[in-house]
């Protein structure tokens, strides 16, 4: 169950969790080692990626029988505490719970071009659903000023963090050359773009090829049509940062079981300044947690390869009462 927890989705691939088991629950901690101190000064992305792996410890514990009480930063005073998870009782393994514990261990992150065919109004009312409630609101932009905006305000802060060289320094330090670590992202994952022939996107993805060349070979000439998700909530609070991870992680499983690919889109909500500055141009009323390209894998492409992740025994520790049992 925790293997596919771990298969949680976050920033840079740095996989910011641990979990602990004691005699009478589990706790998911936030390891604040692994928090990205130039891109991620204020924990926002941390706890996006914790809510992300909060929800697939849910489902996990579902998918082996157990009903489930969830406590959520249940301890003021240790902010690192993110959940945690208490057997209240047994209950049914139902259908859609190993559907979507079979897409969560397929799901990956992919930043290929997408197939030319778009998402239908239908799909996008479904992820719109799932995505939506405790405290946040799914926003699907469609029209052409909207989209503008949005590229403007994405390019714009992609600018600013890559003319940052503390920024730069730190992404390439989790910029892996192979696929031997278990972090970090591997350049197989990584879409080689040659400078000569750059990719046709309104709404640009981190460059990741600054650090290495990517290996990742892709379509040329596609005219990147993806449709966005903006997941929005009323305050910019810690429980809300972990709250639109969750929103996040229902939205990817949805996509996974309706045939279709998710890549991230963080740069414009990376800060809180960035986040102020998208919520003003886009006339939203809420605050921009989380931004999400969806879409068709490749026509006739091969799956493009998941990014590695730490060994259970790395993210995993037992508690000195449940070892002394």
């Amino acid at each position: 169950m925790i293997a596919t927890a771990n298969r949680a989705p976050s920033i840079h691939n740095t996989q910011p969790w641990l979990w602990q088991l004691h005699s009478d629950h589990l706790s998911l901690r936030a390891d604040r080692s692994r928090q990205l101190q130039v891109a991620d000064p204020d924990g926002h992305s941390l706890l996006i990626s914790c809510g992300a792996a909060l929800v697939l410890t849910e489902l996990g514990l579902r998918a082996l029988g157990w009903q489930i009480e969830t406590s959520r930063l249940p301890d003021p005073s240790d902010p690192d505490l993110i959940a945690e998870f208490r057997a209240v009782g047994q209950r049914q393994i139902s259908a859609r719970d190993l559907e979507s514990l079979a897409a969560a261990e397929r799901r990956h992150s992919d930043r290929r071009p997408f197939d030319r065919h778009e998402v239908s109004p239908e799909i996008i009312e479904e992820l719109r659903a799932v995505s939506s409630g405790g405290g946040v609101h799914a926003d699907f932009p469609a029209r052409q000023e909207q989209l503008v905006n949005l590229a403007v305000a994405i390019s714009s802060a992609d600018r600013s963090e890559i003319e940052d060289s503390e920024y730069v320094a730190e992404r390439d330090r989790w910029v892996r050359d192979s696929d031997a670590h278990p972090d970090g992202v591997p350049a197989s994952a990584i879409p080689h773009v040659p400078a000569s022939h750059p990719r046709h996107t309104d709404v640009p993805l981190r460059d990741f090829e600054t650090g290495v060349s990517g290996r990742l070979l892709i379509e040329r000439d596609v005219d990147e049509r993806p449709a966005i998700a903006v997941l929005l909530t009323q305050s910019d609070s810690p429980l809300e940062h972990l709250r639109a991870g969750e929103s996040m992680m229902w939205l990817m499983l949805q996509a996974e079981l309706r045939g279709l690919v998710t890549c991230p889109l963080s740069q414009a909500v990376d800060l809180v300044a960035f986040r102020s500055r998208l919520k003003i141009l886009m006339g939203w009323q809420g605050v921009p947690q989380m931004m999400l390209r969806i879409g068709y894998p490749p026509a006739h492409a091969a799956q493009a390869p998941r990014t590695p992740r730490r060994p259970v025994v790395d993210v995993l520790d037992v508690a000195p009462d449940v070892r002394q049992a």
